[in-house]
């Protein structure tokens, strides 16, 4: 167990120095290894339990049973209306920190799936690991990670992707989350000729990042909003590694009623869907936020 831990949080020094442009440099990584170890190593732990639950007890208990470290309460509206089998593409802002787990949590699909990038630390995980379609290095990645996700939808599965690909501002803490919907991305219809008998449902995450540290000195330190929103979450998350239950957030989350393909190119207009999602999208953050206020 503990020669599997080390090896981890090995990969998790790696990702770190990556993350700066320096994921070959043994030097970053002698540097960044003993600075960072105790976040490394609290990780990796939490991890291999969450292979371990992911085995024993399914995805959705696992991503439940994790978000527990870092959540006091997940409050959801809407988890009773999406369908508990046949293929299903989940859309979602992505808010950052351990939005997916608060997704999976509630979505209690033990066939969902995610399209991630090509993280040394999944792969670790040897269980897990199977629900993620890496996007490798190669020329080809993105389009090979996306045809696993059209053949797991072809056969029946489940789906989660994130609208923007990048992170999204918590729409509980930033503002500019109704204008980066516009920009979500058009390989939703790609997902969805492919798999035409796929049910689409949106999901909207807020509360998963503090107002103490969207308000730190951390958050000044970039200029570009979403290195800004990626500090913030390192910041944060590294914290709560470091110092187990002292911060707990509270996430709330939204889910759309689930529509079929023919449905949306209808309200669209077109052959796309993507139209139709994105006005669902801001209907469902703008009622998201209201119900939110009368939970406060």
């Amino acid at each position: 167990m503990e020669d599997e831990l080390r090896e981890v949080s090995q990969s998790l020094v790696v990702e770190l120095a990556g993350s700066i442009g320096l994921r070959n440099s043994r030097l970053a990584q002698s540097v960044i290894g003993p600075l960072f170890r105790p976040v490394t190593d609290r990780l990796a732990r939490i991890g291999l339990t969450f292979d371990r639950n992911a085995l024993q007890s399914g995805l959705s208990r696992a991503m439940g049973i994790t978000l527990e470290d870092f959540a006091s309460q997940v409050t959801s509206r809407g988890a009773q209306v999406f369908p508990p089998e046949g293929p299903l593409l989940v859309i979602s802002n992505h808010p950052g920190t351990y939005d997916s787990l608060v997704v999976a949590s509630q979505l209690r699909r033990d066939d969902l799936h995610f399209i991630s990038g090509d993280i040394p630390f999944l792969r670790k995980l040897p269980h897990a690991n199977q629900y993620f379609y890496c996007i490798s290095d190669q020329e080809n990645g993105r389009m090979l990670a996306a045809r696993k996700a059209i053949r797991h939808l072809q056969e029946g599965g489940a789906m989660l992707v994130y609208g923007f690909g990048h992170i999204d501002p918590d729409p509980q803490i930033y503002e500019g989350a109704a204008e980066l919907i516009d920009h979500w991305s058009p390989s939703i219809d790609l997902f969805v000729k492919a798999a035409p008998q796929t049910r689409i449902l949106v999901a909207m995450v807020s509360g998963v990042v503090s107002p103490k540290w969207r308000n730190s000195i951390l958050y000044q330190l970039r200029s570009n909003p979403v290195d800004r929103r990626r500090l913030v979450e390192f910041g944060q998350v590294s914290y709560q590694l470091l110092f187990p239950r002292r911060l707990m957030t509270s996430p709330r989350i939204s889910f759309s009623q689930p529509a079929g393909v023919e449905e949306l190119r209808r309200e669209s207009g077109t052959q796309q869907v993507l139209p139709a999602v994105i006005a669902r999208a801001k209907a469902l953050l703008s009622d998201h936020l209201e119900w939110v206020k009368t939970l406060n």
